[in-house]
């Protein structure tokens, strides 16, 4: 990608600008209201100014690295979760609370930025034609795929390479994903992590804690535990149909949460 163009420098100064300047009009604006509310005497006790403003920025959009783009699907979008650079949230999807999508390497956000190609939603990690724009110097995107759910407190980065999830995935509270490849229906246990060029097949399931190492491949079907992780054994017909009734069950109750939140 080639440098940010003088338009796109102006853009960003002129518009960080305005919401530093919004900020301070909005916590300058509250203080006068209180300390017009607010009945002193001499001698009393001072009292202390409460700063109701949130500074967290949800979605973070960069110059070189991109921005994000959630589809109008989406089922939650937790307002305490960030998303950073080249990140990609597909219809049905869910994050949920302090999770964070962290894709500040990318150095090919003209890639990610056309919302009109509807294969930025179905991204197949088989396809070559995603991988020829990350290497190890410039990392990758993160993508997301329908009605997956990244639940609360998951970090997931893609600083060597794609950080793709498939169809259907879950993935546990705490989970960690470090460009890796999750694919359809598998899910992810609570506090695991997934190192650099991880492949988790179809419907493979990796125990809460455990630990795969860099470049490992997990068979379609298997349950691995352990740190480093292993297999432990075949999941049976019945366990590999709960993980898809469990995205699907996951998914609706999103839906039911959001009609909800104010």
């Amino acid at each position: 990608m080639s440098q940010p163009t003088a338009w796109m420098l102006v853009r960003q100064t002129v518009g960080r600008a305005f919401r530093e300047t919004g900020q301070a009009l909005d916590r300058l604006g509250i203080m006068g209201g209180q300390h017009a509310l607010t009945k002193r005497r001499v001698g009393d006790d001072p009292y202390t100014f409460d700063d109701h403003l949130s500074r967290h920025r949800h979605q973070m959009s960069l110059l070189k690295r991109g921005g994000p783009i959630v589809s109008p699907d989406v089922a939650y979008l937790a307002p305490c979760s960030t998303l950073i650079g080249s990140v990609r949230v597909a219809p049905g999807a869910s994050i949920w609370y302090r999770a964070i999508l962290r894709a500040d390497k990318c150095e090919n956000a003209s890639h990610f930025r056309n919302q009109e190609d509807d294969s930025v939603w179905h991204l197949d990690p088989e396809r070559e034609e995603i991988h020829r724009f990350s290497n190890r110097d410039t990392g990758g995107g993160i993508f997301i795929g329908e009605n997956s759910n990244v639940q609360d407190g998951c970090i997931v980065t893609s600083k060597v390479n794609h950080a793709v999830v498939g169809k259907g995935v879950t993935i546990g509270h705490m989970a960690q994903i470090h460009s890796a490849t999750v694919k359809d229906y598998s899910l992810i246990g609570m506090g695991s992590i997934l190192r650099e060029n991880v492949v988790v097949e179809t419907e493979a399931f990796i125990a809460a804690g455990a630990v795969v190492a860099p470049g490992t491949t997990v068979p379609s079907g298997e349950l691995w535990v352990g740190s480093p992780a292993r297999k432990l054994r075949d999941l049976s017909p019945a366990e590999r149909e709960k993980l898809h009734y469990q995205s699907d069950e996951v998914s609706c109750c999103c839906y039911s949460f959001a009609k909800l939140c104010i």
